[in-house]
């Protein structure tokens, strides 16, 4: 806890509706909000100009306090301009290194995505920090934090150039030791000499003196030889002299995470879950970092693991709905958990002659073709007009996922970068082709396997660093918004396996340690909610049953296919599967859609949970895929 000092002679007692209850340093104090919350009133030079200063704190109040003390007033009282901020209760950076040594391994690695990720979103909101230093990161209970946000660019706003402050100049940017403007550049450079100062006790320019660390700081390449080798090079490139060769915040928050993806820290603890082979304990065991890419917040939430605390029954999910508490390989009776339906009898024959498939249809059919995408010249991408047999043309190399209500498509690129850096989510709206962008992450991360909200509000997408071969969380789409939200979590299982929607609205993904294969569950802010590790291989994106209440697995020894039931993880079917070729997902709550060989060529088919096939939905001619199929539950008229 930071020393709290008592109020002296010439303190206030009260800043406008803040009580005074402490003294943290100079100008500085603990106070009291009048819900009762503590907080940090700082009180700033009294000849402030005062209406440039409200003009310039007044944003402030607007960012998110993801990774920041948030901002929570600013104002003026008896002639003193004032900042009010929350209160973050833990040493900063200066005193920890003081009392405690310098941090290495995770502990480093989980302060330098931190503060990364506040810069992030004080970047995305069109602000910099100004004064990036040790004492201004806060090592709170919930993970770093980094404070004083805003106070240098209130001064700086309010200050003329021959006057304006300079911040320590151990962690000051050589251009704004030379007289410019802090810029974002400038807080890259601060983020970077106080992680050297972390990890070594000293700045990466120390002089042994001001002037001798000014000089350095203007002519002198740092010292980074204590560094650890995987954080050296984004370092380095912090430190440039020029700012114009230091990258952007977003790019150095990505650029960590893939490393940290694939850098081995060392043994697990015992406490925590099994981990993959070169797959560090960080995200997991201490932060998830989530960033907006376009136009939002950026944040880090940092907590224990929650899949090494148990989930108890009646715990609320982030959709609201109650996770049960489920035991590992119980099996129950072979139930039906919903009134059986019937398979109706194909109607009409729907020819497609391009792919060679014919579709064997009834009007009421739950499940159809929605879309497909040819995987030969020209690499055409159709998607189904809603309440029609016509297949548009949308446009070409791409995966096609159509909405619930059958109106928009949602078009992840099967060829990336090829016109930028930064993969995207193209929306079209099938009937008039019009049609937007949603950007996603930056190369080297890519996006891919969109799937569609249950109430077509939203896309997941599943993010992949294919060089590394490493899954990198999953992206939201924000379709109303046009907004993309990237949240980098902990994975254990292979970059193919893609993240799908569970039925509260949450997030689930196969996973695989090398040798069990089950689930886990995630919450929207990338946090393991839920472990199923004992019931086989989920396939694709189409798990669960309509209703929700069950889901199918490809079972544990690659038995047959099992179905589960989702609120107790116990089996309720398993369903001779020896030949089935690819599981596809439900068609209606009885019955599942696969895909067979038969003869020379191929069908796909609705089987009972016995195996019998009740109808075949699709005649597909000969055994080479020529096309990439993909089929939607229609939401209910």
């Amino acid at each position: 806890m930071p020393d709290v000092g008592p109020i002296g002679p010439g303190d206030p007692g009260r800043v406008d509706e803040y009580e005074i209850t402490g003294r943290l340093g100079e100008a500085v104090y603990l106070g009291r909000s009048p819900g009762g919350g503590r907080v940090v009133v700082r009180l700033l030079p009294a000849d402030l100009d005062r209406e440039r200063f409200l003009a310039a704190a007044g944003p402030l109040r607007e960012i998110s306090a993801f990774c920041t003390a948030e901002v929570l007033g600013t104002g003026v009282a008896d002639g003193r301009p004032y900042i009010v901020s929350e209160y973050i209760d833990g040493p900063d950076l200066q005193e920890a290194v003081a009392s405690g040594g310098t941090l290495r391994g995770a502990a480093l690695h989980r302060l330098a995505v931190g503060m990364m990720t506040a810069l992030v979103a004080v970047h995305q909101a069109g602000m910099i920090h100004g004064d990036i230093r040790p004492d201004n990161v806060v090592l709170g209970p919930d993970g770093p934090r980094v404070i004083n946000f805003g106070v240098a660019r209130a001064l700086s706003a309010t200050e003329a150039a021959d006057t304006r402050r300079v911040g320590v100049p151990a962690f000051t940017a050589p251009e704004v030791l030379r007289g410019a403007d802090p810029a974002s550049a400038a807080d890259l450079f601060g983020w970077a000499a106080t992680l050297v100062f972390a990890a070594t006790g000293r700045s990466p320019f120390d002089g042994g003196s001001m002037a001798g660390t000014v000089n350095r700081i203007l002519n002198d390449e740092p010292d980074l030889g204590a560094v650890e080798d995987d954080l050296r090079g984004t370092v380095a490139m912090c430190l440039a002299k020029d700012p114009g060769g230091r990258p952007a915040a977003s790019d150095v928050l990505l650029r960590l995470v893939g490393e940290l993806l694939t850098t081995d820290l060392g043994p697990a603890p015992a406490a925590t879950r099994p981990v993959r082979r070169r797959r560090p304990l960080l995200l997991g065991a201490g932060a998830m970092a989530i960033a907006l890419l376009s136009g939002g917040t950026v944040y880090l939430l940092t907590s224990p693991s929650a899949a090494s605390t148990p989930v108890a029954a009646g715990t609320p999910s982030p959709a609201g709905e109650l996770l049960p508490s489920a035991k590992p390989g119980a099996t129950g009776p072979e139930v039906v958990l919903s009134p059986l339906e019937e398979v109706e009898k194909a109607s009409r024959n729907i020819p497609l002659p391009d792919i060679g498939i014919v579709l064997h249809e009834h009007p009421e059919d739950p499940v159809r073709l929605s879309g497909y995408a040819t995987v030969e010249a020209p690499f055409d991408t159709f998607a189904r007009e809603k309440g029609k047999d016509v297949y548009r043309r949308v446009d070409n190399v791409m995966s096609p996922a159509l909405s619930p209500d059958e109106e928009l498509v949602a078009l992840s690129p099967n060829l990336k970068f090829t016109q930028s850096d930064t993969d995207y989510l193209k929306i079209t709206e099938v009937a008039t082709g019009e049609a937007f962008t949603v950007p996603t992450v930056k190369k080297p991360f890519e996006t891919a396997f969109p799937v569609w909200s249950a109430d077509g509000s939203k896309v997941l997408l599943s993010v992949v660093q294919k060089d590394k071969q490493v899954s990198g969380g999953f992206v939201l789409v924000d379709v109303a918004a046009r907004k993309s939200t990237l949240v980098v979590t902990e994975v254990v299982g292979s970059s193919t396996d893609p993240f799908t929607f569970a039925p509260d609205g949450s997030v689930a993904r196969r996973y695989f340690d090398g040798k069990t294969s089950g689930a886990d569950f995630y919450n929207l802010q990338g946090q393991i909610v839920r472990t199923m590790h004992w019931v086989g291989a989920p396939r694709s994106v189409n798990w669960f049953s309509p209703s929700g209440k069950l889901f199918t697995t490809v079972c544990p020894k690659d038995q047959g296919i099992c179905v589960w039931d989702t609120a107790t993880g116990n089996r309720r079917h398993t369903i001779p599967g020896t030949d089935v070729n690819e599981l596809l997902g439900w068609f209606n709550e009885n019955h599942l859609l696969v895909v067979k060989n038969v003869g020379k060529n191929r069908q796909a088919q609705v089987i009972d949970f016995a195996g019998g096939t009740q109808r075949v939905l699709a005649d597909i001619m000969g055994r080479k895929v020529n096309s990439i199929l993909s089929f939607t539950r229609r939401s209910a008229p």
